[in-house]
């Protein structure tokens, strides 16, 4: 699992994402959209975690309302392109804080395990707003 991008930074991220968005096969992606705030998508801030065959990408937290405007708007521009690209698997998982915080400590097979351990569907159309 390789870490893209800047922490607090979505243009940036976004920028740093380009690049090995190219290399992937979107038809077969799994988008997971990982927070650690449930219930409150006005100030839920996002990681992003794209699972594609055995090329796998988490962005750091860069994404979301929580992180302002450009925050939302990065997230949107974000999920709209994966769309249109042809991704059709979108999850979420939402973490209990402390391990949303501490899931760069973890060994990257843990980490994707319990991300993918607490994922459910997901409707993109709730990120891309």
């Amino acid at each position: 699992m390789e870490i893209v991008g800047f922490k607090g930074m979505p243009e940036k991220t976004l920028e740093a994402l380009e690049p090995k968005l190219k290399k992937l096969h979107f038809p077969s992606m799994t988008v997971v959209i990982v927070t650690d705030h449930q219930g409150d998508r006005q100030r839920a801030r996002y990681r992003v975690l794209l699972v594609a065959g055995k090329r796998v990408f988490f962005t750091e937290e860069a994404f979301g309302p929580g992180l302002g405007e450009e925050g939302a708007r990065a997230l949107a521009t974000l999920i709209n392109k994966l769309r249109q690209a042809g991704v059709r698997r979108f999850k979420e998982a939402t973490l209990p804080p402390d391990v949303y915080e501490n899931l760069d400590d973890l060994p990257a097979d843990k980490a994707l395990e319990r991300i993918l351990a607490s994922a459910g569907l997901a409707d993109p159309k709730l990120y891309a707003a």
